[in-house]
């Protein structure tokens, strides 16, 4: 098994600046490449921190990889900080200069002294040519650990790891591909009871990892063959049908809270459904003010099947728009499942549409009352074979959390109809 430590560099991101993705990302891909994270950390720009740090992982692990601390300004150390730490000099690295050079000309840049400190590599690295940037990645051995120092902008370091950093983990790891991954997200199920429900996976199947990540208000439940590469041998093919039976157990024990066995979200899984059927959304909303239209046009592809969204918060507007009747308006209120299966009618008219969802409640923190308490929402839904509307009662405490699971609650409403269609 090859252990590896993630290290990120920069003051910004123990000031908290800015968040470290990059750890995130790279915790993945190293997954992914046969490689255990056992630890990651992050240190300032001081050449002392930095070469006890480095000091410390070259004694603990077989790969660190680095981000940061590649730039032409005086805090930018790591270079320095290697070379210090494996007693060598640093010398400037031709290959490094001419990459940068030919960067700056491309560009029309112009390349200045301070540049050029950035091809000072330490004595015996190898360098890591940097196709989106100006800072040179390298790698080098110190004492038992191999080190690839990458610069910090995430989207330098991508491509790096992905196209320089990658192939050498696999030779190290003897892997030639990914391990066998299968995210199962779940609606409708708290974190403890989807648990609970899949307490005898293990047992079952033990030679695959199952795994849980909360991603409000959904839960992605994650199947993972460990250090197995998916391939057309016989082992590989036998593992694939083992993560295949794994999948159907756990389909089976969460019955339909399961919204996607492909790992997408409840928006990407109504635009699939839509897709596939060839039919069109549109969208009336109220306590939700604009979030569904949101999550739907976050997903690419959404406008061959979103053609109208109106958030009506007004009870005017709703009139106007939506064609909601007055005499509803004034018997039930807005929150209401008439007042929502009316906005859903009228809104699929206006847009058109084949379907049609709308959302009308309370996200609070005020404006509930004893009949109606915070966290009360309407959903509608109108569609070709009819429509229909339900009150929930979906309070988190908090307005934003609310907003969000309503949101999701008119996407599933939408989904559940779709798959029935």
């Amino acid at each position: 098994m090859i252990n590896a430590h993630v290290l990120s560099t920069g003051n910004e991101v123990l000031l908290g600046d800015i968040v470290d993705t990059n750890s995130a990302f790279l915790c993945r891909r190293l997954k992914s490449s046969g490689v255990t994270v056992i630890k990651t950390s992050a240190v300032r720009d001081d050449m002392t921190a930095l070469v006890r740090e480095i000091e410390s992982i070259a004694s603990s692990v077989d790969v660190c990889v680095m981000t940061g601390g590649l730039g032409p300004t005086s805090d930018d150390l790591t270079a320095a900080a290697l070379a210090e730490a494996a007693g060598v000099k640093l010398e400037l690295d031709t290959a490094a200069l001419n990459s940068m050079k030919k960067y700056f000309d491309k560009r029309g840049f112009d390349f200045t002294p301070a540049n050029e400190k950035q091809a000072m590599l330490p004595q015996g690295a190898k360098f890591m040519e940097n196709l989106h940037g100006t800072a040179p990645g390298f790698s080098m051995t110190l004492n038992r650990c191999r080190f690839f120092c990458m610069p910090g902008v995430s989207r330098e370091m991508e491509r790096m790891f992905d196209l320089k950093v990658r192939p050498k983990l696999y030779e190290m790891t003897g892997h030639a591909g990914e391990i066998q991954v299968i995210r199962l997200m779940v609606f409708g199920m708290p974190e403890s009871r989807a648990g609970q429900a899949l307490s005898g996976f293990t047992l079952q199947f033990p030679a695959i990892h199952l795994g849980f990540r909360i991603r409000f208000p959904m839960i992605e439940v994650k199947l993972s063959r460990l250090n197995e590469v998916v391939s057309d041998s016989q082992e590989g093919l036998g593992g694939a049908r083992e993560m295949n039976q794994a999948k159907l157990w756990v389909m089976e024990k969460l019955g339909p809270k399961v919204i996607s066995d492909q790992g997408l979200t409840l928006a990407q899984e109504v635009g699939r459904l839509l897709t596939k059927r060839g039919q069109t959304l549109s969208v009336a909303e109220s306590c939700t003010g604009g979030l569904v239209a949101h999550l739907i046009t976050d997903v690419p592809g959404a406008s061959d099947y979103f053609l109208f969204s109106a958030t009506t918060y007004a009870n005017s507007a709703k009139e106007a728009i939506l064609n909601v009747s007055r005499q509803t308006l004034e018997n039930n209120g807005a929150v209401d499942e008439t007042t929502a299966l009316e906005m859903a009618i009228g809104v699929r008219t206006a847009g058109g549409s084949d379907w049609a969802v709308s959302t009308t409640g309370i996200a609070g923190p005020s404006g509930g009352t004893e009949a109606k308490p915070v966290g009360t929402v309407c959903i509608g839904v109108a569609g070709p074979l009819g429509s229909h509307s339900q009150r929930f009662m979906l309070d988190r405490g908090d307005r934003e959390r609310n907003k969000q699971l309503f949101a999701a609650m008119a996407l599933e409403m939408l989904r559940r109809e779709l798959v029935k269609n």
